[in-house]
């Protein structure tokens, strides 16, 4: 009869054991779930790729300077592809008049730099339109900046420099998918709201499910004789 009571004991403390072990084992891999899809999202936004697009130039965009540059120099944020097919830069003058002398070239020693010489003209806001290709993924990007030379520009002239005699090629898909690509912070915002989640989910399970005793009631006792 002793026997059998410890026995019993045994049974159920295994199976109170076994409970919380199971308990735990579902928060452990919600855990790592949580977790694995986290660093996921924050893999994915660092690699987003940037393209070649331009993120300085000289003369810096929205400037304005005392005396027209000769020169005009641009930075990327990945290498460019050589070639005025792939990479150029167009200068127009506040007259509106294309000033760029011939085709850009790219630094074949760091090809993140592309410059293109041009001709002066008078005070006025001057127009740089650039198109780049990316020497990574070849990927096209394009865009525009201005840099004004002189000060007490009339409105007049900022209308004159607007070039009408070339008109602007429609945007590929890839510098469309460019433009309307998410921001890198959304996949880290989703990364962390999925980890809270999990983990939130995981601590209810936990909790809900909580282990049975560990001491079962006491165990009969077996009668004594009494002689």
């Amino acid at each position: 009869m002793l026997f059998q009571s410890i026995l019993l004991i045994k049974r159920k403390v295994y199976k109170a054991i076994m409970r919380l072990h199971s308990s735990q084992l579902r928060l452990m891999c919600i855990s790592v779930v949580s977790i694995g899809l986290f660093f996921t999202l924050i893999g994915t936004a660092l690699a987003a790729p940037m393209h070649a697009k331009v993120v300085s130039s000289d003369p810096a965009a929205n400037s304005t300077l005392k005396v027209s540059p000769k020169k005009i120099t641009v930075t990327t944020a990945e290498n460019m592809k050589p070639g005025a097919a792939n990479s150029n830069l167009l200068v127009y003058g506040p007259s509106g008049e294309l000033i760029s002398q011939g085709d850009a070239k790219v630094d074949l020693n760091n090809p993140e730099k592309m410059s293109v010489d041009i001709q002066p003209e008078k005070n006025g806001v001057y127009i740089v339109r650039w198109t780049t290709t990316s020497a990574a993924d070849n990927d096209p990007d394009q865009g525009a900046f201005v840099f004004t030379v002189g000060t007490g520009t009339s409105s007049s002239t900022t209308t004159q420099a607007q070039p009408t005699a070339v008109p602007k090629p429609a945007p590929t898909p890839a510098a469309q998918a460019t433009d309307n690509a998410p921001a890198n912070w959304i996949p880290i915002v989703t990364g962390l709201i999925a980890l809270l989640v999990g983990l939130g989910v995981g601590v209810g399970i936990g909790q809900r499910r909580k282990p049975a005793p560990t001491v079962a009631s006491e165990a009969p006792r077996t009668p004594v004789n009494q002689k």
